[in-house]
């Protein structure tokens, strides 16, 4: 009994399939390179040289700044000019201190036939140690005073006579 017995048969048949399996591949080759080569770009299965992509490539980026850039010459109008313009469209919607001082003079001279010159309001100066609404206790303080005023008013005699007047005074003497 001799311990090396060699198969034989299973090396035949590996080397059968080999064969086998070359001629397939083989085939396959064949069939790849008798197809037409199709022109999806996911494929990659177009050829194009370097140069060829480096030229559409500039052409590309040169088309795009033809594009871009205007320099006047199309008429295109540049950020800062459009802002510059938008700012001076915003100007002439305001008010022109020249033209309320006109509008003012008209109004004065109307009601007042006996004057000529205009009577401009001097504007009060604000009391610095009024407490301030935008702060928590400053808004507290002037609800409080609130609340006061509106106690005296509801008690005073011409708030029963006629309310909206005496609410209409009121509030007119606040505003002043």
């Amino acid at each position: 009994m001799s311990m090396a017995i060699t198969k034989k048969g299973n090396s035949l048949r590996a080397k059968s399939a080999k064969v086998g399996r070359k001629s397939q591949l083989s085939n396959k080759i064949a069939e790849l390179k008798e197809e037409e080569h199709h022109e999806n770009p996911l494929l990659k299965l177009l050829q194009i040289t370097k140069k060829e992509k480096q030229l559409n490539k500039s052409k590309d980026f040169n088309t795009k700044l033809q594009q871009k850039v205007t320099f006047n010459i199309s008429g295109g109008i540049s950020k800062s000019s459009a802002r510059r313009q938008k700012r001076k469209a915003k100007q002439e919607l305001k008010p022109k201190m020249d033209d309320l001082l006109l509008a003012l003079e008209s109004t004065t001279t109307t009601t007042t036939t006996t004057s000529t010159t205009p009577e401009y309001v001097k504007p009060s100066k604000k009391q610095s140690n009024l407490p301030n609404a935008n702060k928590q206790s400053g808004h507290a303080k002037i609800m409080k005073n609130e609340y006061k005023n509106f106690n005296k008013l509801l008690l005073d005699n011409s708030f029963r006579a006629s309310p909206f007047a005496a609410l209409k005074d009121t509030i007119r003497h606040n505003l002043n």
